[in-house]
């Protein structure tokens, strides 16, 4: 009986650790992830070609897409509606893009900015 209650509370003492573990590891991928997204950005606005803009824009629509499946605890409807806006901000770049209008889709790109300096701005 001994040996099954400390099995289960070396168990219950793991699992809690897991659980703790696994938070910052959330917190520290979203900052990847942000931090991933500011590179990518910089590096599509300094795009001399569409071919490179398209390169990291393409890129920048994944971190995103990433970005929006992980979870932020502290404020997360803030945070899933920053996301959506930045997606539907994205969806414009995308139209400069398809017609192939590298200073619209920079143009259009740098408007996210705004959205970022809310969104950072309310979350921290």
């Amino acid at each position: 009986m001994t040996a099954i209650r400390n099995t289960t509370r070396l168990g219950l003492a793991l699992l809690a650790i897991a659980c703790l573990a696994t938070t910052p590891a959330r917190a520290g991928e979203i900052k990847t992830v942000m931090k991933d997204m500011k590179t990518t950005m910089k590096a599509a606005l300094a795009s001399s070609s569409m071919a490179d803009f398209n390169k990291y824009f393409a890129q920048l629509q994944n971190d995103v897409n990433k970005a929006g499946t992980l979870p932020l605890k502290k404020n997360q409807p803030s945070y899933d509606k920053g996301i959506k806006e930045l997606q539907q901000q994205l969806a414009a770049v995308s139209l400069a893009v398809k017609a192939n209008d590298l200073p619209a889709a920079k143009a259009a790109l740098q408007k996210t900015d705004p959205i970022k300096k809310h969104y950072h701005k309310l979350l921290n």
